[in-house]
């Protein structure tokens, strides 16, 4: 009892699969439809080959009855059939192939949707090269089934269709006892995929950790050279080779035990057989040649399907493991918040209001406890703290790319969790410390959020945050393509375009999550310059780390482990001891040591 019932529940979870398989095929169905029929056609024609072979043979070649007009319209017949089974099975496999690239087209479309509509949270549990192996490598993997697997599986199961059909008219006592060989064959191929499965499905794992692997080490190349830590991650690479390397060796073993040869094997002993049965009709009875070559044929071509599915069956097994993992992905909910649909009234310049807000990513850790504070529209409101403090987390919790646990947050007086995706997108625009830039030319990237490009509206955006003006520099100018991931450009020159990019999506409110952070004290000055601009009469939240970037912000907020611990005005918090004061005067005292250590710097070169 307790082997029965994994096996059942197997039954029907791959069931369960195929059918919603098959459902990917409905709005293709009037090409699946076609490509059975010229399947259908193609096989007839086949099928009636041995017989006409064995009619040329029994009629004309054993009684030397050599009439040219038959034997030509005989063996002409041969050849229309053998042309027309080609071009037919040319055609239909065209079809299938053409519908199965539709169905794959669909399914990859579908799962890089669901993959962009995950949270934030998601992708700091999912790493990235997993994800990439789930659009890529698992979506290849349904496509060999739907181009090749059950192609081969109908038309196999046509072929024994019509060789069953041709036997039992040539005799129908073969046929009964040729039903004897499909139990056989089944059972072959049920315990082939019994003992694949678990295998296959370790193969597919592994190839998602090496792809995981080889992500995280490509995008930390230069730590890892900085380190010396090459020898190591190298290490760890070879051990996940290796792992991949045993299952391959395990499948390989495994096909060439129960694929070919005991399909072979089996064929073998039919043939045999056959030859033996009329060996001993042929004592009690005239055998013709021709039948028996007919049955052989027969024999032969029955078999072919077997074998072909043999082939198949690893490539099903692959895909069945891909398909589940992709189901799974598409099935994944719980990280999907479901949001009104209806747009809320909201002001043009909203209040935005946190009351006693608490945050933990990890369900232990507490990162932000009892915050409340209110930034007022048409205002900027300025968060400061030591790093760690919690300040970023606001900007998570406002994006809504995190869940508070505890609190409530209100944009305009309506709670966040009120305001429908596509509005909460349209009323915030983030800049980061480290922003983005894709593929694509420097107007692109500004008209990143826009429908349509709109290059004199991207380059109002750049004047207005003093961008202009490097942009013109640039060989191409907005039509310059920067090398990747905007290598080329200069952290600064980065900043200033995702101030032009956010500011052309013309939010109600600018979050500026650290945008003055890991540049030099030139390029700071234009983006405080660029800030000016973006402040005037517009609500903006800003996380610093440099406080003389803010100070002329309508309200400073001091974090520290979570917790607001002051607030007010940059003259109102200097004037009093606590977090901002040893702040301020710690980077004041700093940013004398550097301009000292830079001045005595140029004094002994000049000497």
């Amino acid at each position: 009892m307790p082997n029965t019932q994994p096996n059942s529940r197997d039954a029907a979870d791959n069931s369960s699969l195929f059918r919603r398989l098959a459902s990917y095929a409905l709005p293709h169905k009037g090409r699946f439809f076609i490509a059975f029929a010229m399947l259908a056609v193609a096989i007839c024609a086949e099928m009636t080959i041995p017989w006409l072979a064995k009619t040329i043979i029994d009629e004309v070649v054993v009684p030397q009855q050599f009439e040219w007009p038959h034997l030509m319209l005989l063996a002409g017949l041969v050849m229309v059939f053998y042309m027309i089974s080609a071009l037919f099975g040319y055609l239909q496999a065209i079809s299938f192939r053409h519908s199965a690239l539709l169905v794959i087209n669909d399914v990859r479309r579908q799962l890089f949707s669901h993959v962009l509509s995950f949270p934030i949270r998601t992708f700091d549990k999912l790493p990235a090269g997993q994800l990439v192996s789930y659009i890529t490598n698992d979506t290849e993997s349904m496509r060999d089934m739907f181009v090749s697997t059950i192609p081969t599986i109908i038309q196999g199961s046509l072929r024994i269709l019509a060789i069953f059909i041709a036997i039992a008219i040539l005799d129908w006592r073969l046929m009964l006892l040729s039903l004897v060989l499909i139990p056989v064959l089944l059972l072959t191929m049920h315990l082939y995929r019994k003992i694949s499965m678990p295998i296959f499905d370790g193969i597919r794992t592994q190839i998602s950790t090496i792809n995981g692997r080889l992500n995280e080490s490509l995008q930390g190349m230069a730590l890892i050279q900085a380190f010396r830590q090459q020898q190591a991650f190298r290490e760890k690479f070879d051990q996940e080779n290796q792992r991949w390397f045993e299952y391959r060796t395990r499948s390989i073993a495994i096909d060439s035990l129960m694929l070919i040869p005991l399909t072979r094997l089996v064929s073998t002993l039919t043939a045999a057989g056959i030859v033996a049965w009329f060996a001993g009709a042929s004592l009690n009875t005239v055998v013709e040649v021709g039948t028996l070559y007919a049955f052989l044929n027969y024999i032969e071509r029955f078999f072919d399907p077997f074998r072909q599915l043999s082939m198949e069956l690893r490539k099903l097994q692959v895909a069945t493991v891909s398909s589940k993992r992709i189901f799974e992905l598409l099935d994944d909910e719980s990280e999907h918040a479901r949001y009104p649909t209806d747009f809320v009234s909201v002001p043009e310049q909203p209040d935005i209001e946190f009351r006693n807000v608490n945050l933990s990513y990890d369900q232990g850790h507490q990162v932000l406890t009892d915050v409340s504070f209110i930034a007022k529209g048409g205002k900027s409101t300025a968060i400061v703290g030591h790093s760690g403090s919690g300040k970023s987390s606001v900007i998570n919790l406002l994006m809504r790319f995190y869940q508070h646990q505890q609190g409530e947050i209100l944009i305009g007086g309506q709670p966040l969790a009120s305001v429908p995706e596509e509005q909460l997108r349209q009323i915030f625009g983030l800049v980061s410390q480290d922003p983005t830039i894709f593929s694509g030319s420097i107007l692109d990237n500004i008209n990143l959020s826009q429908a349509v490009s709109d290059r004199s509206k991207a380059i109002a955006a750049a004047e207005y945050v003093k961008a202009h003006r490097f942009i013109n520099q640039l060989a191409e100018g907005y039509d310059h393509h920067p090398a990747h991931g905007g290598a080329s450009l200069s952290v600064g020159e980065r900043q200033l375009l995702a101030l032009a990019r956010t500011l052309s999506h013309s939010p109600q409110i600018f979050l500026l999550d650290e945008a003055t952070a890991n540049i030099d004290s030139d390029t700071e000055e234009a983006i405080k310059a660029a800030l000016e601009n973006v402040h005037d009469g517009r609500t903006v939240i800003t996380v610093a780390h440099r406080l003389s970037t803010i100070q002329n912000a309508d309200q400073i907020l001091v974090m520290n482990n979570g917790r607001i611990v002051q607030r007010g005005t940059h003259s109102e918090l200097i004037a009093i001891a606590g977090d901002y004061r040893d702040l301020y005067l710690a980077q004041k005292a700093q940013e004398e040591s550097d301009h000292l250590s830079s001045t005595l710097g140029l004094a002994e070169t000049a000497v």
